[in-house]
Formats: structure tokens, C-alpha cells, sequence
């Protein structure tokens, strides 16, 4: 054996030493490569790594949701959807406007005519009108009169036009004083020109028409209605 040979045979053992001892170093700069690879190609292009903005961040879902900048914690694709509305979701145009409000509902046109109060209603009951027999005899005795000639005793309330009718009525009889001219049915309730008249006390005429006009007035056209004596 030569003596350059006897060299490098002692000199394999020292050799062996250094590439196990560059191993490690490679292993790890291996790993911090492809860490470092795996993160650049998982970031998109432009958006720079950074923490995420706070839902307290905005004032509303939808800002939140236009700015898209935000974590998804149950990944709906609606986010920060703790914030108050206006409110938006994936796929939505990002005006951030708020839901259109519905439309107020249309009120119920009432069942009466032009002379009619407003808010008036008809039920299918008989409406009683109560009036003294006390503070209205004279009245009450025209009406009682008049029942007997065959007018009737249910009425219904025809406001339209009652002040034609009742002009026309009473063209042709004169007024005498502190009398009225009493026409049964009412000009109100009936729908033609023809009635009974009578002269009767006007105090007790007036009363007995307010009383007759307070009782009616929340009824539109076509209710019918009675006078009750008591």
C-alpha cells in the first residue's frame, strides 16, 4: 500500500463525520423553503397578508358586506351579520341601500255615499233610536199616526239628497209660529219626495231630530234603523 493510499484511508472516517453532520442543516433549509413556497402561492395576487378587519370596524351588515374584508365564521358567505341592517348578502349589488319598506295598505273604502260621515259602517242589525215619550209627545203622536197610515216602522238612512227632498215637501205648506212641519219617515230615510207632515212643537221637533241625528251618525246610507219609545 502506498503511503497516498494509507492517507485516504485514514482520512474516510473524518469525511464520513462532516456529511452527517451537514445533513440537518440541509433538512431544515428544505423545510423553510417550501414552507415559504406554499405561503406566497396561497395569498392572492394583490391582497397583502395582513390581519382582517373587525365587524366593529362598520356601521352596517351591508358595509361590511361590500367591503368583503372580514371572516366568515360560519362561511354562509354573509358576514358580520351581528351588525344592524341595512343588510346584504353574497352575490347582492354593494349600494348598501336599505330594504325597499312594503307598501302601506290601501284603506278600506267606506260603504256610504258623498253625504255620508267619514268612517261610517253598516251592520247587519236593526239599530234601535230611543226617544222620550216624555220630552217628545207631540212627536210621538205624529209618528204613532202615521205608523197607522201604513208608513213604516223600519227605516233606512238615505242622506243623499234629503234636503231636496224635504224642500220640495214642503213647498206648498206654510210655516206657523213656533211649529215645525214634522215629516215622517225623515227626509234622510226615504228616498222619494212623498211623506206624512204634521205641525208639531218645534222644541220637541229639533230635540227629537238631534237625538236622531247624534244616535245615526257613526251609520252610513242603507243602515237600517227604528224609533224606540221610552
Amino acid at each position: 500500500m502506498s503511503d497516498s493510499q494509507a492517507r485516504v484511508q485514514r482520512g474516510a472516517p473524518d469525511y464520513d463525520r462532516r456529511v452527517r453532520t451537514r445533513r440537518p442543516g440541509l433538512l431544515v433549509l428544505l423545510v423553510v423553503v417550501v414552507a415559504a413556497a406554499a405561503l406566497l402561492l396561497g395569498t392572492p395576487r394583490g391582497v397583502p397578508v395582513a390581519a382582517a378587519a373587525s365587524c366593529s370596524d362598520y356601521a352596517t351588515q351591508a358595509a361590511a358586506q361590500d367591503a368583503a374584508d372580514t371572516r366568515d365564521g360560519d362561511a354562509d358567505g354573509r358576514l358580520c351579520e351581528s351588525l344592524p341592517c341595512p343588510c346584504a348578502g353574497p352575490g347582492d349589488p354593494g349600494s348598501g341601500s336599505p330594504d325597499p319598506s312594503p307598501a302601506p295598505p290601501k284603506p278600506t273604502p267606506s260603504p256610504g255615499t258623498s253625504a255620508d260621515p267619514k268612517n261610517c259602517r253598516i251592520t247587519r242589525k236593526v239599530v234601535r233610536v230611543g226617544l222620550s215619550r216624555t220630552k217628545y209627545p207631540e212627536v210621538r203622536a205624529h209618528w204613532e199616526r202615521a205608523i197607522a197610515k201604513g208608513w213604516p216602522r223600519t227605516l233606512k238612512i238615505h242622506r243623499k239628497g234629503a234636503e231636496r227632498r224635504r224642500s220640495r215637501l214642503l213647498a206648498g205648506m206654510p210655516t206657523r209660529p213656533g211649529k215645525d212641519r214634522d215629516e215622517y219617515p225623515p227626509a234622510s230615510a226615504r228616498t222619494t219626495v212623498k211623506a206624512d207632515v204634521e205641525y208639531v212643537d218645534s222644541a220637541q221637533n229639533r230635540g227629537a231630530g238631534s237625538v236622531q241625528g247624534v244616535k245615526l251618525r257613526r251609520y252610513c246610507s242603507g243602515q237600517r234603523f227604528i224609533f224606540v219609545w221610552y
